[in-house]
């Protein structure tokens, strides 16, 4: 009986109903349903890429009526009922199913949408690969993508942001060859470059189900075995080797390896590929031309030339590019343009780890200046830093060298700026360190640079690796 009716309405299923199944779609299934549908052909890969990519940057409207499931019916004319039906079995569209006339349970007995490695008519890998984006997390999707993403650079980048839509990303790889599919059996396949990213972020589940899929299904050897019994982070070490400062891969057996310190247990564990965006605010010479609106802003007294403080900006660049961090300085910066730096430095850490913020100016008690002799609150700084939500629990460092005496006669009045965060929980993993207590100067040296600057980067390039 369950034959009967499952096979029965799948030739009931008629071209002309795939407009009105279209719209039932929210975008992400749609984006599910093109990778599974499209992914197993190059050419309907990149066609398909291309076509998510201009729905995505469409309104509601238009990506509700798209006609991704009727181009595709035209390509496959004889075959095409089976690999949607399938499709939309392991994305869970029940609704739409249940109005296509069939019923939920037969079909999950019949295609086992729920288990993978096997599937009847769907590329194995696809379905597989398509559990993996269902599995993870947003900051797990991210991570893949930035390790991908610098680890097989190849061609114009993808300019697409959103690792909620994993498939799209790997609709790039598919087509850039970063992965490859195989045949329906998955001879031919390789998706060494995520089995590796997998297991070194201890994902050892979704490695195994890649493993399992080609294993399961290749009628020819594969090479995947031996590497899916080593799930370690050395194993994917070994495969590109990363030299240290001691000049030995790590992962070396070497005793001098063995005699590294080891890390402390409370310690906040980042990548040394994904570390995130060192940002460099460096003040070193000041004007007041300013429009006539902000001249209430400006200090009595002329702010001097800070000698210097290039001495510091090019050690910390020295330390934290050492680390992994991406170091980018700006020189004499008025307070809107520190204020957008900071801002789209905040907008495009996703995908990293951590964000560290360096001010070096002069300043006065609980405020900075900026090149036009406008100063900010560093609170204010802060809450820039707290108020974006992909920066939420993630390392936040603000670190400040500057003065901090309190001298109301010769201050100017912070410019106060539209910043706030929504609850104390944004607060998290906020770290702020000052070169100098409240009340007090901070000292610089007008050759070697300042003291605070100078000693934090020795003790960080003595215990990064603690």
């Amino acid at each position: 009986m369950s034959g009967y009716n499952h096979l029965e309405q799948l030739d009931n299923i008629d071209i002309l109903d795939l407009p009105y199944v279209e719209r039932d779609l929210n975008f992400a299934q749609k984006v599910s349903l093109s990778f599974l549908l499209y992914g197993d052909e190059h050419s309907s890969a990149t066609y398909i890429l291309q076509k998510l990519l201009v729905l995505h940057r469409a309104n509601e409207t238009d990506w509700r009526h798209s006609d991704i499931l009727s181009q595709y019916a035209k390509s496959k004319p004889q075959s095409w009922r089976k690999y949607l039906v399938e499709a939309l079995c392991i994305i869970g569209a029940r609704q739409v199913l249940r109005k296509l006339g069939l019923r939920w349970q037969e079909l999950r007995l019949h295609y086992l949408p729920h288990i993978g490695a096997i599937s009847l008519h769907i590329h194995p890998l696809l379905k597989s690969l398509y559990m993996i984006c269902e599995e993870l997390s947003l900051a797990q999707s991210g991570r893949m993508v930035q390790s991908i993403r610098e680890k097989a650079s190849s061609g114009e980048p993808l300019r697409f942001y959103e690792p909620a839509y994993l498939e799209i990303f790997m609709l790039d790889w598919l087509t850039r060859r970063l992965i490859r599919l195989g045949d329906i059996n998955a001879n031919g396949s390789d998706v060494q470059l995520l089995i590796e990213h997998l297991k070194f972020n201890e994902l050892h589940t979704q490695a195994t189900l890649l493993v399992d899929t080609v294993n399961s299904n290749a009628t020819e050897s594969s090479d995947l075995a031996p590497t899916s019994l080593c799930p370690n982070r050395e194993s994917f070490a070994s495969a590109k080797p990363n030299v240290g400062d001691s000049g030995l891969a790590k992962g070396s057996s070497s005793p001098a390896a063995s005699a590294l310190p080891q890390r402390a247990k409370n310690a906040i564990q980042l990548s040394r590929a994904n570390a995130g965006i060192a940002l460099i605010i460096n003040q070193q010479k000041f004007h007041q031309n300013v429009s006539d609106d902000l001249k209430m802003y400006l200090p009595p007294v002329e702010l001097l030339p800070r000698h210097g403080t290039d001495v510091d900006k090019q050690r910390l660049t020295d330390v934290f590019s050492a680390l992994g961090y991406k170091v980018e300085p700006h020189d004499n910066v008025d307070h809107f343009a520190m204020l957008e730096h900071i801002r789209q430095a905040c907008e495009r850490s996703l995908l990293h780890d951590s964000l560290v913020v360096f001010v070096l100016s002069h300043g006065f008690e609980e405020a900075v200046y900026c090149s036009n002799s406008i100063a900010l609150r560093i609170s204010d700084i802060e809450n820039v830093l707290c108020s974006y939500d992909n920066l939420y629990n993630k390392p936040k460092l603000l670190i400040i060298q500057a003065c901090q005496q309190k001298d109301k006669k010769n201050n100017a009045l912070p410019f106060k700026i539209n910043a706030s965060t929504k609850s104390p929980g944004q607060h998290l993993n906020m770290l702020r360190a000052m070169s100098t207590v409240p009340g007090f100067a901070a000292l610089r040296h007008t050759h070697t640079g300042s003291w605070f600057i100078q000693c934090l980067c020795d003790a960080i390039a003595e215990h990064a690796d603690r």
